[in-house]
């Protein structure tokens, strides 16, 4: 991860907007199961990040939500599965996005895992229930693939086309030496790679709304507290429950 060029880029788009508020992107410590990089504020607060809360797909699937597109959702159907991330990582962020686009808090969650690979059953305050799988066991060099579906009494979103079960890219380079593939999804933070320009986008949504440090770090504590209870459910042979369900 470049984080002195992710912070250049991020005083660039400070500048650009006449952002007031400052703060500088630090790598985050090994065994943090969260978002690769936190944003340390001006006035020494740290904020822990939630980039895939940035990320375009995630956000038209909370307009779709929050528009009432889809009507009275029920269900959440996530899948991830990555070679590098570990299954706690995977999980946090799904995790979070089973309550942010579901708007309702998690209240309990029951996996069954194997090693690097976990299915999560979670139950949300107001009844919807989300099905998630993650997979931390692909083959090293392969690309990361996920799947996120929403299904409602009128309407289904999904932020993959229908029946495309590999992410695709912009453009596709064959050449002698292999294939190359190429996928820009910001315009003016050119030449890094998704999981940094989300990470960079969602410090920049910090400095632009500072109450979010103390919004996104409460979704922190609580995210590693479900995350870590919930690969531990399988032990006790219930769910772990968070909160007193309706």
């Amino acid at each position: 991860m470049k984080i002195k060029e992710m912070n250049e880029a991020l005083q660039w788009l400070r500048d650009k907007y006449a952002v007031k508020a400052d703060g500088t992107l630090t790598a985050t410590a090994p065994d943090f199961i969260g978002a690769g990089a936190e944003l340390k504020l001006a006035d020494g607060m740290v904020a822990k990040l939630l980039p895939w809360r940035q990320e375009r797909r995630f956000v038209e699937l909370k307009k779709l939500v929050d528009g009432k597109t889809l009507e009275d959702v029920s269900t959440l159907r996530f899948a991830a599965m990555s070679a590098e991330k570990s299954l706690e990582q995977l999980l946090y962020r799904e995790l979070d996005l089973c309550a942010w686009l579901g708007e309702s808090p998690i209240v309990s969650a029951f996996a069954v895992t194997n090693g690097k690979t976990a299915n999560v059953i979670v139950k949300l305050a107001d009844d919807k229930s989300c099905s998630i799988e993650c997979s931390a066991a692909l083959p090293a060099g392969t690309g990361e693939m996920d799947r996120h579906e929403i299904i409602a009494r009128r309407g289904v979103a999904c932020d993959r086309t229908v029946d495309t079960q590999v992410p695709q890219s912009s453009i596709y380079q064959f050449t002698r030496d292999g294939e190359k593939r190429y996928t820009d999804t910001d315009t003016e933070l050119f030449g890094f790679s998704a999981d940094e320009i989300t990470l960079i986008r969602a410090a920049f949504e910090v400095l632009q709304h500072p109450e979010l440090a103390e919004i996104w770090n409460e979704a922190d504590a609580k995210l590693t507290e479900i995350t870590r209870a919930a690969l531990e459910s399988e032990k006790n042979g219930k769910p772990a429950i968070f909160a007193e369900e309706k």
